[in-house]
């Protein structure tokens, strides 16, 4: 069985696209690539990424596939700095 890198959430909600986004993270191996998600443009990354909490390590979010290639240090960056703020937020 092979598993995509990439979902597609475009058009859903914020709930359903954080639901699919945390099941396609479930038995990910440690280390692997980031997974793609596209998203519609309307979508609030940085929202999504504090939903995340620190999983938005592990995720890179575009509005179009061919972003993937050219945002991904910066989305991936984007992210793990929400989750980071998130985290620390979080703590007593």
């Amino acid at each position: 069985m092979q598993v995509s890198n990439t979902i597609d959430c475009n058009g859903l909600s914020p709930a359903p696209t954080l639901l699919r986004i945390m099941q396609a993270l479930v038995g990910r191996e440690d280390g692997a690539s980031p997974l793609n998600v596209l998203v519609g443009s309307d979508c609030n990354c940085e929202r999504l990424a504090d939903s995340l909490g620190p999983l938005a390590e592990e995720v890179q979010l575009a509005s179009d596939a061919k972003q993937f290639a050219s945002v991904n240090c910066q989305a991936h960056s984007r992210l793990a700095q929400a989750g980071n703020r998130r985290r620390q937020s979080s703590r007593p």
